[in-house]
């Protein structure tokens, strides 16, 4: 959806490149923070990882608001909402 109109628009193929290894890093460490959450479940006593995760998630959204709101308004980039979702879940993950 986002990822081939930001890449077409890049003529510098090294740009090109490091986007799409950025892109993917990216996608990899959420798929394995999710897996990460989900095997937590399964287990009690895995506090420190959950919180850590949540961390990690509060961050990109505080990040993601603080452009928003750069920007013009708090749903400029909506992205924010979703990451402070996770983070608010694998909160309440940590705590029970």
């Amino acid at each position: 959806m986002f990822y081939r109109p930001i890449k077409s628009t890049i003529t510098n193929e090294l740009q090109a490149g490091v986007l799409t290894g950025m892109w993917h890093l990216i996608t990899i460490h959420f798929v394995l923070s999710a897996l990460a959450l989900f095997v937590l479940s399964a287990y009690r006593g895995q506090h420190a990882a959950a919180w850590l995760i949540a961390a990690q998630f509060a961050g990109y959204a505080a990040l993601y608001l603080a452009i928003s709101l750069r920007l013009g308004g708090a749903l400029k980039l909506f992205q924010w909402m979703p990451f402070a979702l996770t983070a608010i879940v694998a909160a309440v993950g940590a705590v029970n």
